[in-house]
């Protein structure tokens, strides 16, 4: 009994690295986006897109700020979470950079039912942080895919993953990492999208 009780001890002394007490966590959002756009206005495209909130499993899909600190082994930030899930964060991301970029003025996300000539859907395949050598990165990896509303049929579809080095190991630090690939990621989606919508515009002309 006493050799089961030590063991319990130091079961629960290493669960209290990784999980905070109930209420003290520090809750985190993605740093504001640039919104810069191009030097010159460009003219409005005559596409509309329904931009769908990426799909998740597992932790994933939950609030918790994820972090692998060796290749077989996933563990949750103590005393830290997002403030939304991280496909909500992502949907949102990418949102704010098709408003940016200005080329394709409706985007309309998938809570509004609107109707539109394309559907942008995605998965979120990973975010989360990676420490190796004792230095910690963050990778986010988004596979989209654009579907023509009219024929249901899938015209295009490419994974994204982006790796970013953080200042340092503490959350605000690694939040500021995801802010910054967030940033790479997201307007190479609407590079993508619009590429792809209109390859697929001439190809049926």
């Amino acid at each position: 009994m006493k050799r089961l009780s030590l063991m319990l001890v130091a079961l629960l002394a290493g669960c209290a690295s990784l999980i905070a007490p109930r209420g003290s966590e520090d809750v985190f959002i993605l740093p504001a986006a640039p919104t810069a756009r191009h030097a010159a206005t460009p003219a409005p495209l005559p596409w509309s897109l329904t931009l769908v909130t990426p799909t998740a499993s597992g932790p994933l899909g939950s609030r918790a700020l994820l972090v692998s600190p060796q290749p077989d082994l996933q563990q949750v930030y103590a005393g830290a979470r997002w403030a939304e899930s991280p496909p909500t964060l992502l949907r949102q991301r990418l949102l704010a950079a098709f408003s940016a970029d200005g080329r394709l003025p409706r985007v309309a996300p998938d809570s509004v039912g609107a109707l539109t000539r394309y559907t942008l859907s995605s998965d979120l395949e990973d975010f989360r942080v990676i420490i190796s050598g004792g230095r910690a990165r963050v990778r986010v990896a988004l596979t989209v895919r654009l579907l023509d509303n009219h024929s249901r049929q899938l015209l295009a579809q490419r994974s994204f993953i982006i790796e970013e080095p953080a200042a340092g190991r503490n959350a605000s630090q690694v939040v500021a990492a995801f802010g910054a690939a967030c940033d790479r990621l997201a307007p190479q989606v609407v590079d993508w999208t619009i590429a792809s919508a209109a390859s697929s515009a001439t190809s049926t002309r």
